[in-house]
């Protein structure tokens, strides 16, 4: 079943204004995507049930979380454009009502 593809709606959508002439181009380009965009639904993934990852279609690769050595407090500040240690400033990004 081929889907109905409203050219107008999708603009509207996009905030994209078009003539018609230009509606006429995109209209075959849209529909050949969002066929091959179907065509997925034809992919048959393995599908995992436990774990993390139950809700993908595909395992994810998992490694054991570790503790490293962080880098010392002069290096971490050395490039810092302002500094107030043992911190970097920045600008203020949330005003006070």
């Amino acid at each position: 079943m081929k889907p109905s593809l409203d050219i107008d709606h999708i603009c509207a959508l996009a905030r994209l204004r078009l003539t018609d002439e230009e509606k006429k181009v995109l209209e075959p380009q849209v529909a050949e995507i969002v066929a091959w965009i179907g065509k997925l639904e034809e992919v048959k993934l393995p599908v995992h049930t436990e774990g993390p990852e139950s809700h993908l279609s595909f395992p994810l690769p998992l490694r054991p979380d570790a503790v490293l050595a962080s880098q010392p407090l002069e290096t971490a500040l050395l490039n810092a454009p302002d500094k107030a240690a043992p911190f970097i400033k920045v600008p203020k990004v949330i005003e006070e009502k």
